[in-house]
């Protein structure tokens, strides 16, 4: 499965510095960042101790894709286009049972994460916003453990990988700490002319959002957090994106950005925080498609 990724950031939002490249065993994809906003107070720093591993695959080149149009004031106009690496050797595989990983960065308000796969170091350094490559993994129960630089615990949870199936782990913040949350990927098989999108809601502070595609393409009302909507099907071409907040709280527009959907993929949107405070949110637009 082939991914390619856009990231849509609010224009209040200061983002990380850009860090030295790393390579990982499931190397986090590479990133071009396009005429950034910068304002309000930076993230707090801890824990900044890393030691990258050696490279492993060549920098790719980034093709020219257009930016969305300024939206109204107070919504997010930068775009970051993530290509990721191809599919690595098997690091976690038991005979031919297996099945696909990946990983999100969802959380706000923490350093860069370490990623182990039953104690075996899976991520190393996956910022907020950032998604790793997949990575096959043996099928059944596994034990992931998110880390810090230091070596503090955050999270441990057992998920089940499926057979012959891929999925993508996502860290994400909640009233009690952090959490994972394990969404189901799959292809798309609408035809040439048309693509499908859905809707994924991690943020903590924004729990009803709505989203549109432009003409009325597709609309989800109320998706609630940690909501995984039905894949709605669009004909291919460029569209405009809406989130706002649910009617019930206000029907707020929080960002726009422009997507070009492609026949036969599948398009993820997912909605999380860049800081947990309230309309802090930024969306990151997630293609896959058959290789």
């Amino acid at each position: 499965m082939e991914s390619l990724f856009y990231m849509q950031n609010d224009t209040d939002m200061e983002p990380n510095p850009t860090p030295a490249p790393e390579e990982d065993e499931f190397p986090a994809a590479e990133k071009n960042e396009n005429n950034a906003d910068e304002t309000g107070a930076a993230p707090s720093e801890e824990n900044n101790e890393s030691t990258p591993p050696p490279s492993l695959e060549p920098e790719q080149p980034v093709p020219n894709f257009p930016l969305p149009p300024a939206g109204p004031e107070g919504t997010g106009t930068s775009i970051i286009t993530v290509f990721p690496k191809p599919i690595i050797p098997c690091y976690f595989c038991e005979a031919n049972q297996n099945g696909l990983v990946r990983f999100l960065n969802a959380v706000a308000g923490y350093n860069p994460f370490l990623i182990y796969i039953n104690n075996q170091l899976a991520v190393n350094g996956l910022n907020n916003g950032e998604m790793s490559q997949y990575g096959r993994v043996s099928a059944g129960v596994q034990t992931i453990t998110v880390g810090g630089q230091n070596g503090y615990v955050y999270v441990e949870k057992q998920i089940t990988v499926p057979l012959d199936r891929a999925v993508t782990v996502a860290i994400i913040n909640t009233d009690h700490g952090l959490d994972l949350m394990v969404i189901l990927d799959m292809y798309c098989n609408a035809g040439i002319n048309t693509g499908c999108f859905r809707v994924c809601n991690l943020s903590v502070t924004n729990q009803g959002i709505q989203v549109i595609l432009s003409g009325g393409t597709v609309t989800l009302f109320d998706v609630n957090y940690m909501q995984v909507t039905s894949f709605q099907y669009a004909s291919t071409g460029f569209y405009m994106v809406s989130v706002s907040n649910s009617n019930a709280r206000n029907g707020s527009l929080l960002l726009t950005s422009d997507i070009y959907i492609r026949g036969n993929a599948s398009y993820t949107l997912y909605v999380f925080n860049w800081r947990n405070v309230e309309d802090a949110i930024r969306i990151l637009i997630v293609e896959d498609r058959r290789p």
